[in-house]
Formats: C-alpha cells, sequence, structure tokens
C-alpha cells in the first residue's frame, strides 16, 4: 500500500470513528449546546482575559518561570451568558508539566501553540482511526479533541528556554471546568477493585497508592485555596532528564497538526498587509466540529468586514488589535451599534453567528497575530467587499441612500 493510499484510507476511517460519536451536521453547521448561566449576563463581546488574574495558579510548578497559570474566561460574563464557546489560557509551563488527563462532557477542544513545544495525546473509544494519537507541535500547531475522549498534555519546552504557552478554545457554552472529569477525581471515587482494573495495576498496589489522591474524591474543580485535585501537575522527578522521552508520532489523520503541514495561506484581492492562514477540515481531517482562521496584520493593516456560518471566538495572539462587532446575539442587539474594543495579547472576543465583524491592528507601529476559532469543521466566509461586487450596483446605492453615482473603478461616489 502506498503512503498516499494510507492516508486516504485513514481519513476515511476518521470520518466513520468520529461519526459514530458526533452530532450529525457539525461539519457545516453549529449544533446549538446548553450552557449554565440561565441566559443571563451583561451586553459584552470582548473579555480582557490578559487582565485578570489566574483562575488556578501552581507554585510549586516551574517556580523558575513563576509558576504555571491558568486564566479561563467566565461565560456567564459576556453575551448575555449565551455565548457557544469558551477559552482557556495556560502561561508559564515547562518540561514536565502537564494538563491533567481528562474528558469533557459536552466541549469539543481546540488548542493553539503560542509558545514551546508541546505534546498532545489522545484514546479513541474503539480503535478508530488508531488506538491512540501522540504528537509534538512547534508554536502555531493546532490539536483537536472530540467531547468525551480521554486525552492530556505536556510540556516538553524547558524553563530557561522560556517553557510553554497555549490556548484552548472549547465547542461548548460551559465553563471547562468545572464540566470536566479529570483522572485523580475519578479514581478518587471508585472502589478499589474497580480503579484498580482501569489502571492495569493489582487492587493492593492501587490501595497503597490511593491516599496520594484521596483527597480529590470530594474536589469538583481545583482552585488557589484548594489544592486537592490540580490540573497541572509535574512528572515525577528524573522522568524527563535529561530530556522527555522520545514520541512516536501519530501520522496518518492524526489529533494534532503542524501549521506548516496544513494552512492555507490566502490573501484577500485589493487588501495590503493583510495575510490569512486556514485550517478547515478539508486540511485536518480528524477536526469535525471545529476549525481556525489565523491573521497575520501589518502595521495599521484592517482585516476587512466579513460574518461566518459558525460562532466564534477571537483570540489576540501577538501585539494588539481593534475589533469591532455589528449586532450582538439574534434579538434586541442583532443590529445594536457596538464601540470599537482594543484588545491586547490574551485577550479574546466573541463573534454570534452571522454577525459582521472586522479588526484592526491598533498602534500603526508593530505588527499584530490573530487567531479565529469556529464551531464548525468546515466554516464559511461572507467577505462583504466579494459579496457587494455580486450586487447590482444601482440597488446597492438605493439602499445607501445615494442618488448619483458612477460606474467606474470607484463606483460609489456621491
Amino acid at each position: 500500500m502506498t503512503a498516499l493510499a494510507g492516508l486516504c484510507i485513514s481519513a476515511f476511517l476518521v470520518v466513520l470513528a468520529s461519526s459514530q460519536f458526533l452530532p450529525p451536521g457539525t461539519v457545516d453547521v453549529p449544533v446549538p449546546r446548553g450552557g449554565d448561566c440561565g441566559g443571563e449576563g451583561p451586553a459584552t463581546y470582548v473579555y480582557r482575559l490578559s487582565s485578570k488574574e489566574p483562575n488556578d495558579f501552581f507554585p510549586e510548578v516551574c517556580p523558575k518561570l513563576g509558576g504555571a497559570e491558568v486564566h479561563f474566561n467566565d461565560p456567564c460574563a459576556w453575551a448575555h451568558g449565551q455565548a457557544q464557546m469558551t477559552s482557556a489560557h495556560f502561561t508559564k509551563m515547562c518540561k514536565g508539566a502537564t494538563r491533567t488527563i481528562h474528558w469533557h462532557n459536552t466541549a469539543d477542544e481546540w488548542g493553539f501553540v503560542n509558545k514551546g513545544q508541546l505534546m498532545t495525546f489522545v484514546a479513541s473509544p474503539d480503535g478508530l482511526p488508531w488506538p491512540s494519537s501522540y504528537n509534538v507541535l512547534s508554536p502555531r500547531g493546532v490539536w483537536y479533541f472530540p467531547s468525551g475522549w480521554l486525552h492530556g498534555l505536556m510540556c516538553m519546552t524547558p524553563e530557561e528556554e522560556g517553557g510553554c504557552e497555549f490556548t484552548i478554545l472549547f465547542a461548548s457554552p460551559q465553563a471547562a471546568e468545572p464540566n470536566g472529569h479529570n483522572l485523580d477525581t475519578t479514581m478518587a471515587q471508585a472502589p478499589n477493585e474497580v480503579a484498580a482494573p482501569a489502571l492495569h495495576i493489582k487492587d493492593g498496589s492501587f490501595a497503597a497508592s490511593r491516599g496520594a489522591f484521596a483527597k480529590a474524591e470530594h474536589s469538583i474543580h481545583f482552585s488557589n485555596s484548594n489544592m486537592t485535585a490540580p490540573i497541572v501537575t509535574q512528572v515525577a522527578r528524573g522522568a524527563c532528564e535529561p530530556s522527555c522521552p522520545s514520541v512516536h508520532e501519530t501520522l496518518a489523520a492524526p489529533a494534532a497538526v503542524e501549521a506548516d503541514a496544513v494552512e492555507q495561506k490566502v490573501r484577500l484581492p485589493g487588501t495590503d498587509g493583510v495575510t490569512l492562514y486556514r485550517i478547515r477540515t478539508d486540511q485536518f481531517p480528524f477536526a469535525r466540529t471545529m476549525s481556525q482562521e489565523r491573521t497575520e496584520l501589518d502595521a495599521g493593516a484592517t482585516r476587512p468586514m466579513v460574518w461566518a456560518s459558525a460562532d466564534a471566538i477571537l483570540v489576540v495572539v501577538a501585539g494588539s488589535v481593534t475589533v469591532s462587532l455589528e449586532g450582538g446575539l439574534l434579538g434586541s442587539e442583532a443590529h445594536a451599534v457596538y464601540k470599537n474594543e482594543t484588545l491586547a495579547a490574551g485577550d479574546i472576543a466573541y463573534l454570534p453567528n452571522g454577525r459582521a465583524y472586522w479588526f484592526q491592528e491598533s498602534t500603526g507601529e508593530n505588527p499584530a497575530e490573530t487567531i479565529t476559532v469556529f464551531n464548525v469543521g468546515n466554516w464559511k466566509s461572507f467577505e462583504m467587499a466579494q459579496s457587494i461586487r455580486e450586487m447590482p450596483m444601482m440597488a446597492v446605492m438605493s439602499n445607501l441612500h445615494l442618488e448619483k453615482w458612477k460606474a467606474a473603478a470607484d463606483p460609489i461616489h456621491i
């Protein structure tokens, strides 16, 4: 069998396997999911995550970097508590620091590596398209984990080299924590004779080890005042020294991919200083319910007006951008006027399905970079400039309440 044939078969298997666990239509159409906010919250669509105190802080993990930190956005603190996506930002991670093995009730997960080298690992529930996918990602690499699949992450970059930083987006309106299921809590709640076989050890060995994590039994979620069930832990001393064990990577239909291998580069006609890099299911077959557009902006450049066929979160990866949104959620805010909001690296904005938006590098002096992550595998971008070009110009002028126009290079002319 040729390598190409093997990849084609693997891509078919991943779609077959995923279709058994994911709702139909999630490749192209968002699936509404219930949240925890009762449909109530403030009428804001930005969340300045970079200026918030970390939700979780682990001073003993990567102490040379100041201790690992995690920032989650509060889904009840924007978009009237109805946003269909949430976010988490992990910083000051270092070699051997792990995001605890866990699974999510309803959240599909998309990840982006901001800095460092990160190992991802996920187990399949039925052995398709593989029993597990292990991958190592460089900056801008991405991963995708379906809801319910057991998975975890580990940084492979030493503290002296700056460690790791990564951003996670969830296709779910629920806070990722406490709605996840962490390994220590699950095992602490199970009797020895049930937990031991799951860990492939004898009952006596499990009973002897239980004391190390027994306090996690009653912990719903780690917080700065509750150290019983941390969501970040460090591997055993020496396990990654002088370097972490080599990884046999999954190459056929993997759950994580390097950006250079899959991104589609796009330049919009008539737009200078803006470059788009797109990853849809066609480029990343395992990712059926989420996708990404990465945008590089030169100083002062503007990503033109657009709307999409999905909900999305815009994340500022580097620099500073000013973002604006035409209207909010469907209903009374559908056409409300929203002021421009300037966001720094680490800040996020929620973009409801079908709302027009645009953003611009805000300083006029430095470049910026963003990612926009969607809650479908194949989103459609409706570029305003392109769509207007296909409309009858006399109708466009009439709709803009203009009486005079000329058919020239600049047709809109008063």
